[in-house]
């Protein structure tokens, strides 16, 4: 049995449920301190604050505080998007010898679980015990090995309802086409879940675009023409990684910080380009939206089950450490049959640092412009309660007979 001190920090773009994950780590190290945990360190700004040695003790926090905080938007923590240099892991390995730090959690996404992998490789190399466990987090659902990530059903309740009520407010007010840009980069998963606030014929959404498939800009025209005739508006949901036949972002990248910490670069604009070419080219009055940060942030719209499913994923990690497992993710793994139930599952973390998840080619309809019910059923459960509805007005006609008849 391994014994010493647990660090844990937070990676990457906060989800709504980020820090529910942080509270099942927390509280299920308090539970197993007998199994050879020490002190529960939290490090302040992540991989940041872990190297300038910015760590706090978590396990002097009260159970009241820690629940409070954890339904908070944001990282309780703190984050950040670090491109890390090579001397960076051994200098997180010194933090850990001088800290005692024998069990480390890192609760992020893609560039999150590479590190952890690597701090893990590294520690073995040298031969210091270490066991090291990564937690996943995304609101983009593109970490690979898991049916889903913490963070996603959340974001994806989020914009299946304020799709819902923008398409009211399209309905009841031109201008006639509204075209939401949601967030996701490279995969569409976030831009599919609006399709959950379809409830019948002609209700919003009624064209959906996806990352996985190039876009093209006369084809995307004729689907808008085809259904504005139809139904006399539009509502659109397109994901900010459009990218057209020669690669590139519609829109372009964001000017004033053309890449991100890890050196990518940053899609966005690609609901103003449309909107800008359906007003040019259609003659159609259209306008733009881009939730952007509300969608990671709105814990008013937090799925009851992704809730659960993050503090799930952050006290099983505690477990399997304890039990010595080190190099690995925890996962979500989806049980066969209509009712839906997850289990915690594992897989090595040199594979899924490699591996980005892609919405599956069955997830899309033949035109690439909306979802299959494939799709619905993957995604409905995520969700959590069925999303709000609204009642319409019976509009009884008025019937009165003319006066002196």
């Amino acid at each position: 049995m391994t014994s010493g001190n647990l660090l844990v920090a937070q990676g990457g773009g906060p989800t709504a449920v980020f820090n529910f994950s942080l509270l099942g780590v927390v509280e299920e190290a308090k539970r197993l301190k007998s199994k050879g945990i020490g002190k529960i360190i939290g490090a302040l700004r992540s991989i940041d604050g872990l190297l300038d040695e910015d760590l706090i003790d978590l396990g002097k926090e009260s159970q009241s505080n820690l629940r409070q905080v954890a339904m908070n938007p944001g990282a309780a923590l703190g984050s950040c998007r670090r491109r890390m240099a090579e001397e960076d892991y051994g200098q997180i390995l010194e933090v850990f010898r001088k800290y005692d730090v024998r069990y480390f959690f890192y609760i992020g996404g893609n560039g999150s679980m590479y590190t952890v992998h690597k701090v893990d490789q590294l520690a073995r190399s040298v031969g210091y015990v270490l066991n090291a466990v990564g937690i996943p987090k995304t609101i983009d659902n593109d970490l690979a090995f898991t049916d889903h990530c913490p963070g996603f059903g959340s974001a994806a309740r989020y914009f299946a309802s304020v799709t819902r009520e923008i398409g009211l407010d399209v309905a009841s007010l031109p201008p006639p086409v509204s075209v939401i840009e949601t967030l996701g980069r490279n995969t569409g998963w976030l831009a599919a879940s609006a399709s959950l606030a379809n409830d019948g014929e002609g209700d919003a959404p009624n064209l959906i675009y996806f990352p996985e498939r190039v876009f093209s800009l006369s084809r995307f025209l004729s689907d808008v023409s085809d259904v504005y005739d139809k139904w006399g508006r539009a509502v659109i949901v397109v994901s900010e990684g459009l990218k057209d036949k020669t690669g590139q972002y519609l829109g372009g990248v964001n000017a004033k910080a053309s890449k991100d910490g890890f050196g990518r670069n940053l899609p966005g604009g690609a609901s103003s380009y449309l909107a800008a070419k359906i007003a040019e080219k259609l003659k159609l009055r259209a306008r733009s939206e881009k939730p952007g940060l509300a969608a990671r942030t709105g814990v008013e719209y937090v799925s009851s089950v992704d809730r659960k499913e993050a503090y799930l994923v952050g006290q099983s990690a505690v477990r399997a450490a304890v039990n010595g497992k080190s190099g690995v993710m925890m996962t979500l793994e989806r049980a066969a049959g209509n009712r839906y139930h997850c289990s915690i599952g594992e897989a090595p973390l040199e594979k899924v640092a490699k591996a980005e998840k892609l919405l599956p080619a069955s997830f899309i309809n033949k035109k690439g412009n909306y979802v299959t019910e494939a799709f619905l059923r993957y995604c409905r459960p995520i969700l959590g309660d069925t999303i709000r509805k609204f009642p319409d007005l019976s509009k009884h006609l008025l019937t009165f007979a003319a006066r002196g008849k």
